[in-house]
């Protein structure tokens, strides 16, 4: 059996659905009741229900599972000390394989939410657990959360450079790769595996290609830094998150977020999704919505 931590968030689904696909049953761990009705329904043959920063629950979790995949809450604050714990209920388990979803670049420590990843994976080197550590660029799928913006307005409007350049990847070959390194196993063992597109898009390439999906002109623009924390805060976002994003905003403006496709091309044994293939998979449901 394999585990699924973090498995009701967008990634987790995704990772649910491709290991599903390879045959493996598989445990998963939700914090509430009425996400574990969704995974059931996906095909989860077992949901343990609760809070990840609890130990206990985390023991029952990993117990009697071949190979777990855990995902952390999105940044969340004590992402450091729920690895710790997650690592040291796998070693109580006898797991026989730990893989771990980090992030692209967890050595930039001006990205805290990226640099507790680091910990993460420094506390792995140490735990005599047999090991694979994922580094996932920043996912195609974001833009999802424009999408209104693109089709009513012509605005792609992001808090940093439109000329910064990302290597996004799609999250479908993240799960596809992560379900591979699952099924193989010990050919991954202490590997770390960096997750990018193949291409190099600023958010202004990302607008052109946005707009020709959709059929009218989108544009990229800068949002003023100080006008998103304003919203951010009046929509209830908590001034964790709230400075952290700021970080991570300050960081792509001024370096981009970009890596290198070969591995994710060498694990699917193929070029990864490159987004206008992803655009032409999706965008014809959002414009129906």
């Amino acid at each position: 059996m394999i585990l699924i931590t973090g498995a009701a968030g967008k990634t987790g689904l995704a990772i649910l659905k491709a290991v599903l696909s390879t045959g493996e049953p598989v445990r998963t761990l939700a914090r509430r009741d009425f996400q574990a009705a969704e995974l059931r329904e996906l095909g989860a043959q077992e949901v343990v229900v609760g809070d990840m920063e609890e130990p206990d629950l985390l023991q029952r979790a990993f117990d009697d599972v071949r190979a777990a995949y855990h995902i952390c809450p999105n940044m969340n604050p004590n992402e450091v000390r729920i690895g710790q714990n997650a690592i040291a209920a796998a070693r109580e388990a006898g797991l026989e394989h730990f893989v771990y979803h980090s992030v692209l670049h967890p050595q930039v420590q001006e990205m805290v939410h990226h640099w507790n990843k680091l910990l993460v994976e420094a506390l792995l080197f140490k735990s005599r657990l047999n090991y694979t550590i994922l580094q996932p660029a920043s996912y195609m799928q974001n833009i999802s959360g424009y999408w209104s913006k693109m089709l009513t307005a012509g605005e792609y409007a992001v808090p940093y450079s439109v000329d910064a350049r990302f290597s996004m990847v799609d999250l479908d070959d993240v799960a596809q790769a992560a379900a591979k390194v699952i099924r193989e196993g010990e050919r991954h063992y202490r590997a770390i595996y960096e997750l990018c597109g193949s291409q190099l898009l600023s958010s202004a390439d990302i607008a052109e290609l946005a707009g020709e999906a959709v059929h009218r002109q989108v544009q990229a623009v800068t949002l003023d830094r100080d006008a998103w924390e304003r919203s951010a805060r009046e929509n209830g976002m908590n001034d964790y998150a709230r400075n952290t994003l700021l970080k991570m905003f300050e960081y792509y403006d001024g370096y981009g977020f970009a890596g290198n496709a070969t591995m994710l091309g060498n694990l699917l044994g193929r070029t990864p999704t490159r987004f206008e293939e992803y655009l032409k998979r999706t965008t014809h449901l959002t414009i129906s919505d």
